[in-house]
């Protein structure tokens, strides 16, 4: 995500003489990129690209706040602006004309934070200068100070919030509900847009069960401001990421409120947001506070706690950074730290019971007397969870440009592993594309049920440690992989999907093989998908390729695919095509099999010089006729048949091109005319394929 960051704004939080190309190089070498400097409105602002994991960058403040700590770094004075909320917030009317809050029902299980305050006899002035540049040096658009206020404090403080009108909200029941939309209902926003819900997204409703509000997303029609408001409902929630993600992809509404919180927002940063919000109300609409600040907290957590050992950051860095560097890092990103003797925290957790001696893997590797470090991240760093994350940030504000370049001992090897050809695999993956199969990466590991459509669970690598529970197995074929792919996109009647990756055949008492297979899996019927096989091999220039029905097999659906090897000269099974029980047409090969027969060009040939003779033959073939094993039966009659090939199909008429071709002379229809009778005579009598015309 991009931010706009004006660079005189982040100056009211941050106390530097840095220049603005300072601030860039510095800050993009250790923190957020900054992709350039723009002028706007006379001033410079930086373009900001901030990674998703990072939404306590994603505002003034939180870039005020990485760059205090990168700055110091480079010696670059540098410090933090204290914040100057005012937090002793008084009610500014008599008891008698105090508003009464809403009745407020919420969700724990939908929003982790609900905090509001009622503020009366707001007057719609115009927004002041100063604000009304910066909110379009950030690319929002300008109304008036009630509405631009909401937009101001989240682009400076990062935590979304939303005016209502108090008195629209009051006069439908003075209510606000907590729920999940159901399926069907409506509710239009306050651009004028109307949207049908399709359930699961979670709404403000109020007692006569409409929808007032699309909470974290966009307000609705209904309670939003207009030229009429005189008191305000001063609101923010902390509404469930994934819920409020869910709502804004479904509806196709893109807010900046929606990308912040489907990035999970700090809720603790809410009280401050909302305290900002009354300054400004009070400054520039004239408005009183007529209210108590209404706050339910349900989601409020005690701080994470991460364990990481010096030994194992210099471990994981390659370099020796001393305790007093990492502890300094660590504060400056407002992280508490305590470091303490490792034998006695060993000690500690020994006599702690069962249920803690997993914790001692988090301090594995650990040599120094006073070598453990217990990092308590602030709780606007939600990333921070595991030791690599306080790893990470203690290397990327010492600067990865500081760490120590060395060019590898010996030669970059030059030699090709075995059964692999990225050259080879890129031409079988645009060719295939080309003609419109889709290239697919699915999970080595599958599932029981999957895993048991290929061979038995004893023949299958069982993982110890898996990713998640319900892929365990190492597969032994990629087709139950990519027919799943299938299964989960019924909404695409016709797909055709392939693959080239490794499959893991299990050896015993020691590692599985990985072996490259390169497999597809089509809803095109058996015919369709062999001519994409027959093409492809065509443009890998292979030699004698054939697709034969398998030994002993009455089925023409299940074929075994062979060819020539390119220097042996000795044909290779490279695998096999066939039809499943479900319809769908699937192929594999061996990729390393494959290789052998595969050439980078095609081989010369001269041109003939004699011409050839092409003619078609139709025949009525009875059902369950073996069509290749016919057109092998042509093909073999006479040293002039040179190709055959499958021209059309009509219900159980058949037509065939036959090409006829002789090195010594230019052949005739009467050459021909024996040959012909000859292909009719062995076919009926062979395969009782009655000839459709005359000889």
């Amino acid at each position: 995500m991009n931010i706009l960051i004006p660079h005189k704004w982040l100056l009211e939080h941050l106390d530097t003489k840095a220049t603005e190309a300072e601030i860039q190089k510095y800050v993009s070498l250790c923190g957020p990129s900054v992709e350039r400097i723009y002028q706007i409105e006379g001033e410079s602002v930086y373009d900001m690209e901030i990674t998703t994991n990072r939404v306590d960058s994603m505002s003034v403040r939180g870039i005020a706040r990485e760059a205090a700590v990168i700055l110091e770094q480079f010696d670059v004075r540098a410090k933090l602006i204290p914040s100057k909320i005012i937090r002793n917030v008084k009610i500014d009317v008599s008891p008698s004309q105090m508003l009464p809050l809403p009745k407020i029902n919420n969700d724990p299980k939908l929003s982790k934070r609900l905090i509001c305050v009622v503020l009366s006899g707001v007057k719609r002035n115009e927004t002041p200068d100063w604000m009304a540049k910066r909110l379009k040096q950030t690319g929002q658009n300008v109304h008036d100070a009630v509405i631009d206020i909401t937009n101001y404090i989240t682009h400076e403080l990062g935590h979304p919030c939303h005016a209502f009108d108090y008195d629209k909200l009051m006069k439908t029941g003075g209510e606000i509900n907590v729920v999940e939309a159901k399926k069907g209902e409506y509710f239009s926003t306050l651009d004028g847009e109307t949207f049908t819900t399709v359930g699961g997204e979670v709404v403000f409703k109020n007692g006569l069960d409409q929808i007032i509000d699309l909470p974290s997303i966009k307000g609705t029609a209904n309670t939003s401001i207009d030229d009429s408001t005189k008191n305000v409902l001063l609101l923010l929630e902390s509404i469930m990421a994934e819920k409020v993600r869910f709502a804004s992809m479904t509806h196709a509404i893109r807010t900046i409120a929606a990308q912040l919180m489907e990035k999970n927002v700090d809720p603790n940063l809410a009280e401050d947001v909302l305290l900002r919000g009354i300054e400004l109300y009070k400054e520039l609409t004239d408005a009183k506070v007529a209210s108590k600040i209404y706050d339910q907290f349900p989601g409020k957590k005690a701080p994470n706690t991460v364990e990481v050992t010096l030994t194992r950051i210099n471990e994981y860095l390659g370099i020796d950074i001393t305790m007093e560097k990492v502890v300094s890092i660590l504060k400056q990103l407002e992280c508490r730290v305590k470091v303490e003797n490792l034998k006695t925290a060993d000690s500690n957790k020994k006599t702690a019971g069962a249920n803690k001696a997993a914790g001692a893997n988090k301090v594995a590797g650990a040599k120094n007397a006073n070598d453990l470090i217990t990092v308590y991240p602030p709780t606007f760093r939600p990333d921070i969870e595991i030791p690599a994350d306080v790893i990470e940030e203690v290397a990327r504000i010492y600067g990865y440009h500081n760490f120590p370049s060395v060019l590898m001992d010996t030669p970059i090897p030059t030699h090709r592993q075995k059964g692999v050809d990225f050259t080879i695999e890129n031409r079988i993956k645009r060719h295939l594309s080309s003609i419109g199969l889709q290239e697919i990466y699915s999970y080595s590991m599958v599932s029981e049920e999957i895993a048991l459509k290929t061979d038995s669970l004893e023949n299958h690598l069982k993982l110890n440690n898996p990713l998640t529970d319900d892929r365990v197995y190492m597969r032994l074929s990629l087709i139950p992989s990519l027919e799943e792919i299938l299964d989960q996109n019924p909404q695409t009647p016709e797909l055709s999907v392939f693959e080239i990756a490794n499959v893991y055949p299990v050896v015993k008492d020691s590692l599985p093989n990985e072996k490259l297979h390169f497999s597809i899996v089509s809803t095109l019927p058996y015919r369709e998908v062999r001519g994409i096989i027959e093409s492809l091999m065509l443009k890998l220039f292979v030699e004698n390729f054939n697709i034969d029905i398998a030994l002993g097999s009455e089925n023409e659906n299940i074929g075994v695919i062979t060819a020539t090897n390119s220097t042996e000269k000795i044909p290779v099974v490279l695998g096999a095509i066939k039809v499943q029980d479900n319809g769908r047409t699937v192929a594999e090969m061996e990729f390393a099999k494959l290789l052998s027969v595969v050439k980078t060009h095609p081989k010369y040939q001269p041109i003939p010089k004699t011409a050839y003779m092409v003619e078609d033959m139709t025949f009525t073939l009875e059902p369950k006729t073996l069509v290749g094993d016919l057109m092998t039966t042509i093909l073999k009659l006479s040293p002039m048949v040179t190709d055959v090939k499958l021209k059309n199909q009509y219900n159980e008429n058949f037509s065939f091109t036959i090409t006829y071709h002789d090195d010594a002379k230019n052949i005739s229809a009467e050459d021909v005319e024996p040959i012909r009778k000859q292909v009719a005579q062995v076919l009926n009598s062979i395969y009782k394929a009655k000839l459709v015309g005359e000889v």
